[in-house]
């Protein structure tokens, strides 16, 4: 496996990601748009990007913050991201660099084009997708999913994965029924998986957790959730 690091641009900031080739890429292969949590682009992506380049998937971690714009701890984070939550156009074309860049390497096959992100990342990707997008799969991991677009939903051209955790303090079960009623409303081929006693983060194994609170990493949640994904990857990426 190859990682290559890379510089593009969305209007006038620069971006930084890091790109995982499959060892046989072949000529045309499936690629995975991959976003940060709002902590940022880093390592803790890093086994997630390599499980999907091992079987064969281009991946593109994607940095939504700009080139130098690394949050120092979790309060200078979450005030970025709050940003960007109140920006989705801006959120939305943020995103959607990252997509033109994974696009750009010719051995991508556009018709075989995932967005996946977690936490802050799936908010992102999933308006990406109701921007409309050119992507086959859209996959939210424990992800916000409210949005002040939903009638933008019926943009989506693909279908939608969200897996959320029943025990999440962050994406309340109001805002999964208001999920669901949003993708019915726009007749998205949209699946939900909750884990009722999964918290928020449990992807992230860096993670500091504080079960308590319902945030924690949960390498139990994390297996049975990467089949919910590879599952729908492997039904769209035929």
């Amino acid at each position: 496996m190859e990682i290559v690091s890379l510089s593009y641009f969305e209007d006038d900031t620069e971006l930084e990601g890091f790109l995982f080739k499959p060892e046989d890429q072949g000529d045309s292969v499936p690629g995975i748009l991959m976003i940060h949590e709002f902590t940022g682009i880093g390592a803790y992506l890093y086994p997630h990007a390599e499980r999907l380049a091992r079987s064969g998937y281009m991946v593109l971690l994607h940095d939504m913050y700009g080139r130098g714009n690394m949050p120092e701890n979790a309060e200078e984070a979450s005030r970025i991201a709050r940003f960007y939550k109140r920006e989705r156009n801006l959120m939305r074309s943020r995103a959607f660099a990252g997509l033109e860049e994974l696009l750009s390497f010719s051995e991508v096959d556009p018709s075989r084009v995932f967005a996946m992100g977690f936490s802050f990342g799936g908010c992102s990707v999933l308006e990406l997708a109701r921007s409309g997008a050119p992507v086959v799969g859209t996959i939210s991991v424990y992800g916000n999913l409210n949005t002040p677009f939903p009638e933008d939903a019926e943009k989506i051209q693909g279908s939608v994965l969200a897996i959320h955790g029943g025990m999440d303090p962050l994406v309340i079960n109001e805002e999964v029924v208001a999920f669901l009623d949003e993708m019915g409303a726009a007749d998205v081929d949209c699946r939900i998986k909750v884990f009722t006693r999964a918290g928020h983060g449990f992807f992230n194994s860096t993670l500091t957790s504080d079960s308590t609170a319902g945030i924690f990493y949960s390498p139990h949640f994390e297996s049975l959730a990467w089949r919910e994904i590879e599952t729908f990857l492997e039904e769209l990426a035929k």
